[in-house]
């Protein structure tokens, strides 16, 4: 039985007052001059003072309170986790807690994250491991009472060191959401902005469903022009055609002298700049028509006046194949798309023939004239190449039907022969452009002519002895059947060869659905079908809008269309040439007139069951192409009796959302091309070839700022009038 203790001494205890564990008494806090400074000075004055945060600050901020009581609890006094030192060892137990905070109050920690004890470790989702081995002072309840205690006396203490409150810091201005970019002028839009003087509705810098957004930002400055010379040096030609390599930056040009010359559209400051040539080298002793590379650039077809075309090696500038085979002129010539070795191609001539050329055969031997090389003054002849094999012909590929011979009288100047061509193929149809369907149906060729708008769908796979015929024909815009036809210069795919843009002499851009060129059934289409050898034409939808500008004139066969890609953030875009000395910009994509498609189905007046009864309606649609335009499709398929409720001269929805491109050339612009870049570059009758960057501010500036301080001298932009977008918000009404 244990004794109990002394009443006296029990009464004692109880009346004492309460001591810290390390057996003092608790005082109250000494008030130093220092501290009563501290006390009742104001923050604001301390805090410029002060030109850092100590560590043990630092410290306690990384630390969270909650973690560290998760993760390090205080042992029991029972814990065996008790310090121990060799040098403790014949030291009494209230002797080591005497030292212990004796070097506490000595020592002053400098915490860091590296250091911290309480520092969390990474997660780590395998099988639990053992902590690792930390000192165990750390972990003693002497230990952690010390570390804390030294935390409050560092943040209590007077040294300059721990007075360590944050520097005040100027408040920043928030920024407008306008000022924000796109994405805070649309939210300011769902949030409800407020209209500026003299717009009735929300003004915006860059308004997300403004068609002119995309087409405003097109400039070119007085060093992106390359003048055309002669081979003499002496006078200047007219660049005919231009096409743009698929790997970089490098453009090909045509002139009417038969020479290809190269210009660098990069830009760089390392790089040729655009006005100089890269490289230069003659391919014909005639005009070049048309030019066209293979998909690794490494070869470039030419289709030129002189009634042949050639094969030429980029490397070398040697011709590797003549193609002759045509009794005129070629029109254009084009690489099959997906042909790993570059050797099929197709070439369109004015005797209304397409001839398909595979260059892994040879043709029959022909006298070649060779050509002559100048080199520092001295002139030698090339090697001589290899005739071209001819392994299909489409012969009269587009020959004029009964009406379009009674009104040949009425359809006005067309592609006529030149001189030196054969006197009996006036009644011949010249085959003005050619288009390959993309890599998969690359046995799709698509031809348009002179003599009217329609396109037909050729299979290059098949043969006849009577002549090829033609997969399909489109039908004609119902206004040309109604007035006079009108012919086709240019055949161009969008990115997804989804839609076909034809342009027409009536000026006016014509978009085709590539999946209705055939109605019905048309296993001709895939490319798993064997091949037809026989069987009747079948009949294709006709254009499903069309694009017009009033600075859009195509007054000549030379006039061309070219759509840009959808690639690396750029937008698809379409391009067209103009007699009106300007090259005029269109946005392709549909959101910017689906309300003109729309008009068109409310305004079409055939009943469902019509539709349904339709012998040549196609069995199915695209599920991609939006409703109304699928239900115009089907309703455009009938025959031209029931489209009486359309208007008189167009019953296609007409968009003129375009830019013209101005002040870049006095001439007509013919031909153009889009670069790998995105950039545009266009060639005119004023021996000029102009390339055409996008820049917002730089275009702005071109078009707001006028004359002053000649910055138009040489240059040229987007032309847009009374546009709100080029009204900055620092701009008084």
């Amino acid at each position: 039985m244990l004794s109990s203790s002394p009443p006296n001494e029990t009464a004692r205890l109880l009346s004492s007052p309460p001591r810290r564990n390390n057996g003092k008494e608790r005082k109250n806090p000494s008030i130093t001059p220092r501290k009563f400074r501290r006390f009742f000075t104001p923050r604001s004055s301390l805090s410029s003072h002060i030109a850092h945060i100590s560590p043990a600050r630092k410290a306690l901020r990384e630390l969270a309170g909650p973690q560290v009581n998760n993760r390090y609890q205080t042992p029991a006094p029972s814990s065996p986790l008790q310090p121990h030192d060799e040098g403790e060892e014949d030291l009494l137990p209230n002797e080591t807690f005497a030292s212990n905070v004796r070097a506490s109050k000595r020592r002053k920690f400098h915490h860091t994250p590296e250091s911290s004890p309480c520092r969390p470790e990474p997660l780590d989702h395998g099988p639990i491991k053992p902590s690792p081995v930390v000192k165990p002072a750390l972990l003693s309840p002497i230990g952690s009472l010390q570390s804390s205690q030294d935390i409050r006396n560092s943040q209590e203490s007077d040294d300059d060191d721990d007075e360590d409150d944050s520097v005040a810091k100027p408040v920043k201005r928030l920024a407008p959401l306008t000022a924000r970019g796109l994405g805070g002028q649309m939210l300011q839009r769902e949030l409800g902005a407020l209209p500026r003087a003299g717009y009735p509705r929300p003004y915006m810098s860059c308004p997300a469903t403004d068609w002119r957004l995309e087409t405003s930002a097109f400039y070119s400055h007085p060093e992106d022009v390359h003048s055309c010379t002669s081979q003499d040096g002496v006078g200047r030609c007219i660049p005919f055609c231009t096409t743009a390599c698929h790997t970089n930056s490098l453009v090909a040009v045509g002139d009417e002298e038969g020479q290809i010359r190269l210009l660098d559209s990069s830009g760089d400051p390392s790089s040729e700049a655009f006005n100089k040539v890269h490289l230069s080298f003659q391919a014909h002793s005639n005009a070049i028509i048309d030019l066209d590379f293979s998909a690794d650039d490494s070869l470039i077809a030419t289709a030129s006046g002189d009634q042949t075309g050639r094969v030429i090696d980029m490397m070398t500038q040697s011709t590797v194949a003549v193609l002759l085979n045509h009794t005129a002129s070629l029109k254009q010539v084009r690489f099959q798309p997906g042909q790993s070795n570059n050797s099929v191609l197709a070439t369109s001539s004015r005797d209304g023939s397409v001839q398909i050329w595979d260059l892994r055969c040879r043709g029959p031997v022909q006298d070649i004239p060779a050509l002559a090389r100048y080199d520092n003054g001295l002139a030698y002849r090339l090697r001589q190449p290899k005739n071209g094999c001819v392994v299909n012909s489409l012969y009269h590929a587009h020959a004029r039907t009964q009406r379009q011979v009674q009104q040949a009288a009425n359809t006005g100047p067309g592609d006529t022969p030149s001189r030196g061509e054969l006197p009996g193929r006036i009644g011949d149809v010249s085959v003005t452009a050619l288009q390959f369907l993309p890599e998969g149906r690359e046995h799709l060729l698509l031809t348009a002519c002179e003599a009217d708008a329609s396109i037909k769908l050729w299979d290059i796979r098949s043969s006849s002895r009577k002549g090829a015929t033609a997969l399909s024909t489109t039908a004609p815009p119902t206004s040309h059947s109604r007035w006079r036809p009108f012919g086709v210069s240019s055949l161009s795919l969008n990115t997804d060869s989804t839609r076909l843009y034809a342009l027409s002499k009536d000026n006016t851009v014509y978009a085709y659905s590539t999946a209705h060129l055939i109605l019905g059934h048309a296993p001709e289409l895939s490319s798993q079908v064997p091949r037809r050898r026989h069987g009747a034409t079948h009949n294709g939808l006709g254009p499903m809008y069309g694009f017009r500008h009033p600075s859009l004139h195509a007054t000549s066969f030379y006039v061309k269309a070219a759509v840009r890609p959808a690639s690396q953030g750029r937008s698809e875009m379409l391009a067209v040439g103009s007699s009106d000395a300007c090259a005029v910009v269109f946005p392709t994509e549909e959101r910017y007139f689906e309300h003109d498609l729309a008009e068109l189905t409310s305004s079409l007046s055939l009943s469902d069951s019509t539709i349904a009864g339709s012998s040549d309606m196609p069995k199915s649609l695209p599920s991609s192409q939006p409703d109304p335009l699928r239900r115009a499709l089907f309703q455009r398929s009938s025959s031209s009796s029931s489209l009486a409720a359309r208007s008189e001269k167009d019953d296609i929805p007409i968009v003129r959302n375009g830019t013209p491109l101005v002040r870049g050339h006095d001439r007509e612009v013919g031909a153009l091309s889009w670069t790998n870049k995105g950039k545009l570059v266009t060639v005119g009758d004023d021996y000029l070839v102009r390339c055409w960057s996008e820049g917002r501010e730089q275009a702005r500036d071109l078009r707001v700022n006028g004359e002053s301080g000649g910055r138009r001298w040489g240059c040229g932009w987007a032309q847009i009038e009374d546009w709100s977008g080029d009204q900055s918000d620092d701009d008084e009404e």
